[in-house]
């Protein structure tokens, strides 16, 4: 199952209930992840790695499977 995943760029937080109501196509978030079935995940934004490890993530597209923050990235892209 493919996901891709955004940062709010104002830090807002979005409780995890809410997360399901999250558009497929909103203009709020910046693309920093995408997680694929067979590439595993990737930085889809350069800087994206630059952020600190606490920074929120949202599953813009899918479920989150377990990623949350920047560092859950950083660790899934390191396995």
């Amino acid at each position: 199952m493919s996901t891709t995943f955004g940062v709010h760029p104002l830090g807002k937080v979005i409780p995890l209930d809410e997360w399901d109501q999250i558009p497929d196509t909103d203009e709020h978030f910046i693309e920093v992840a995408f997680r694929g079935n067979r590439t595993g995940i990737r930085w889809i934004n350069k800087l994206a790695h630059l952020l600190p490890d606490e920074t929120l993530v949202y599953p813009l597209d899918n479920s989150a499977q377990g990623i949350y923050t920047i560092k859950d990235i950083k660790q899934s892209i390191n396995d």
